[in-house]
């Protein structure tokens, strides 16, 4: 990846560990500026954007914590990580909170550590350019779209202006609005889109086919899918972005006819009628609990069925259904426990295989959540580390050593937390 666009800045009083952190992040090719002074580092902020600041902990004009809380407080998209030796443990705890630093790293530094810390932070700022992107074009379609609360044939109408408008010089078929509809909703609900999207995909796709879905079948299971998502467009952030067992039964119900608002946009495109039969039942389960309607058994479709268990893995290794994120293996012994009630008993049977082989070939990773207490030299993060305060401790690929047992530990005494990793790859 090009990084030559973006800035490092690197502050130490010592002049030597500058110039070998300059040649370290050589190969990356982006703008380093040094400072061995924090009070001259503060004042070039003010004229020069920075995306990551590196800074040391102690330092005789000022202190690593001080220093980056100023950072932190006038340049807050600016990504910012502390290296300290380990003695310095109580610091860095300091730090954390006070300059809420991303990552800190430990003097003697690997290389190797420095390389994916920079990569990482400018992954961030990254990331952070396009959400604000995203957010200027999720507060246009929210006022877009805030009328649809209203009826259902009002939802209806204003989903059609709204079509009509985004997909103005755009060919008006189905498969330009399946992509498009399956974008906006990505956008809306953070979803991040990559490998990781194509990878869902295959999950999907996978267990279908050993269903027996084919040809047509598949092509409009796969496009309810994509669609299955977008009567959320028109809900609050307050229904969106909390768990659906954490809202309260009121809010719930406003959740609940997402399905129902799904089917009314596909039926502004005949070609994609039946994939609005399945969405609005795959929230449907087995034992009448489901919604909008409250089905039973075979007054479900079977293309529903499928879409409602492989939807209901995502939605439990995500976060969005239950009080946190399960752990693929979680997940999997969540659907499995339901089976007989809630799924159709052999379409888990069939997902847990088609996960089991994909993670075998390396298109996905299958992981487990554990404390810290079971930490285990050898072990991988599945998942990046984060605090309760959101602050990015260890990052996803991190192997699990002895010393950084020992500093998780540390950490999540000193923060009075108790960390839910997440690993794979246990011996």
């Amino acid at each position: 990846m090009d990084y030559s666009a973006h800035t490092l800045m690197l502050v130490d009083d010592e002049s030597q560990i500058l110039k070998a952190l300059t040649r370290v992040v050589r190969p990356l090719k982006c703008k380093v500026i040094t400072h061995e002074s924090p009070m001259a580092a503060l004042e070039a902020l003010k004229t020069t954007p920075v995306d990551l600041v590196i800074s040391d902990m102690r330092m005789p004009e000022m202190s690593g914590e001080v220093f980056l809380e100023q950072v932190a407080e006038q340049w807050p998209d600016t990504e910012r990580v502390v290296m300290t030796g380990y003695a310095d443990l109580q610091a860095s705890v300091d730090a954390i909170n006070r300059g809420k630093i991303s990552r800190f790293m430990a003097k003697p530094w690997n290389d190797e550590e420095v390389m994916k810390v920079v990569r990482k932070g400018f992954e961030l700022a990254n990331l952070r350019r396009r959400n604000d992107e995203l957010q200027v074009l999720t507060e246009q379609k929210n006022q877009e779209l805030a009328h649809l609360n209203r009826s259902l044939e009002a939802k209806v109408s204003a989903r059609t202006e709204q079509l009509k408008a985004v997909n103005d010089g755009l060919k008006s078929s189905y498969r330009s609005v399946v992509r498009m509809f399956s974008t906006l909703t990505a956008r809306r609900l953070g979803m991040k889109a990559s490998d990781n999207n194509q990878n869902l995909n295959r999950i999907l796709l996978g267990v279908a086919k050993a269903c027996g879905i084919e040809g047509a079948g598949l092509k409009q299971l796969y496009y309810a899918w994509q669609l299955r998502n977008i009567g959320k467009l028109s809900l609050s952030d307050d229904l969106l972005f909390v768990p659906y067992v954490e809202l309260p039964a009121d809010q719930q119900r406003q959740f609940q006819n997402h399905p129902l608002l799904a089917q009314a946009a596909t039926l502004l495109v005949k070609p994609l009628y039946p994939a609005g039969n399945i969405i609005v039942q795959h929230k449907e389960y087995l034992d009448g609990t489901g919604y909008p309607r409250g089905l039973k058994a075979t007054e479900i479709n079977r293309p529903a069925r499928i879409l409602c268990v492989v939807n209901d893995y995502i939605e439990l290794i995500a976060g969005t259904y239950q009080e946190r994120a399960y752990s693929t293996n979680e997940a999997l012994n969540y659907l499995k426990n339901y089976a007989t009630e809630k799924y159709d008993d052999e379409v888990v049977n069939i997902l847990e295989r088609v996960v089991q082989v994909l993670s075998n070939e390396g298109d996905i990773k299958q992981d487990d959540c554990i404390g810290s207490k079971d930490l285990q030299t050898g072990m991988t993060l599945s998942r990046d580390l984060i605090s309760g305060q959101g602050i990015l401790l260890l990052s996803v690929g991190q192997i699990i050593d002895k010393t950084v047992i020992e500093r998780v530990r540390e950490i999540e005494f000193n923060l009075e937390e108790h960390f839910e990793i997440y690993v794979h790859n246990k011996k």
